[in-house]
C-alpha cells in the first residue's frame, strides 16, 4: 500500500469510503466532452483511446473519465438521475477569476446563485450534464451547519441569484468578502422559479403548474 494512501473512514463497526473518486460520463460526441471539460476544470488528459478519456486537475489519476458510446442527444432532464457535480474553489477570487476566463471564451453559467452555504455557479456541459464550481461561504463545516440551522434556510432552502459579473466588480474594488458572500434575506422561495435552464423545460412547466394548483413547491 502507498504511503500516502487516505485511509477508509470508520464508525464503530461500519467502513466508510476515504474519498470520492471519479465521474465517468458516457457519450456520442467525446471531442466535444473532453474540450469542454479540459477548459471548464482545466484538466489534463491522463490517457486516452478510442473507448475512453481520462482527465484529472489535482493529483488523483483520474477525476473525469468520458467514454464514447452509440448514444444519441443530451441527457433528458426529466427522467430520474444525477442532478449536478459539484466542485469547490479554494476562495471567492479563484472562483470569479475562472467564472471571467470561461465567459472571455463564451462559456456562461445557467444560473449563479447563493445558495447560503456555498456560492455557486452552475454550467452545462454539451450532453446537458450540469456542473456547479462553488466556494464555501464559510470557514468551518460547523459554522455552515449552524447557519443551515437557522430560520432563513428553513424559509429558503433554494437561495438567492446574484450577478457573478457585479460581483467581481465588488470584488476587485475592495468590497469585503464576507459581505458579498452574506446571503440576503428574501424570504420564502418556490422551487418554480428555478431557472427552466436548470431545470429543464418539462420539470419547469409542471412545477409551475402544480404551484398555480396550490401545490407547496
Amino acid at each position: 500500500m502507498l504511503q500516502d494512501t487516505p485511509q477508509s473512514r470508520k464508525t464503530g463497526d461500519a467502513i466508510r469510503p476515504a474519498f470520492l473518486a471519479h465521474i465517468v460520463l458516457r457519450t456520442g460526441q467525446s471531442q466535444a466532452m473532453i474540450d469542454w471539460y479540459k477548459t471548464v476544470l482545466n484538466a489534463s488528459i491522463v490517457h486516452a483511446n478510442e473507448q475512453v478519456t481520462f482527465l484529472t486537475y489535482d493529483e488523483e489519476h483520474h477525476r473525469i473519465a468520458i467514454a464514447q458510446m452509440p448514444v444519441l442527444g443530451k441527457r433528458a432532464k426529466s427522467r430520474a438521475g444525477v442532478d449536478h457535480i459539484a466542485f469547490t474553489y479554494a476562495n471567492l477570487a479563484d472562483l470569479l477569476s475562472h467564472y471571467a476566463n470561461l465567459r472571455a471564451i463564451g462559456i456562461e453559467p445557467i444560473w449563479s446563485i447563493n445558495h447560503g452555504p456555498t456560492t455557486s455557479l452552475y454550467y452545462e456541459d454539451p450532453d446537458g450534464n450540469v456542473l456547479e464550481l462553488q466556494v464555501d461561504n464559510f470557514s468551518t463545516p460547523e459554522a455552515i451547519a449552524e447557519w443551515m440551522e437557522g430560520g432563513d434556510f428553513n424559509q429558503n432552502p433554494i437561495g438567492v441569484d446574484f450577478d457573478p459579473a457585479d460581483m467581481k466588480r465588488r470584488l476587485d474594488a475592495g468590497e469585503d468578502i464576507g459581505k458579498l458572500t452574506a446571503r440576503p434575506q428574501i424570504g420564502e422561495r418556490s422551487a418554480s422559479s428555478i431557472p427552466a435552464a436548470y431545470l429543464g423545460q418539462f420539470a419547469s412547466l409542471a412545477i409551475r403548474a402544480a404551484k398555480a394548483l396550490g401545490a407547496k413547491v
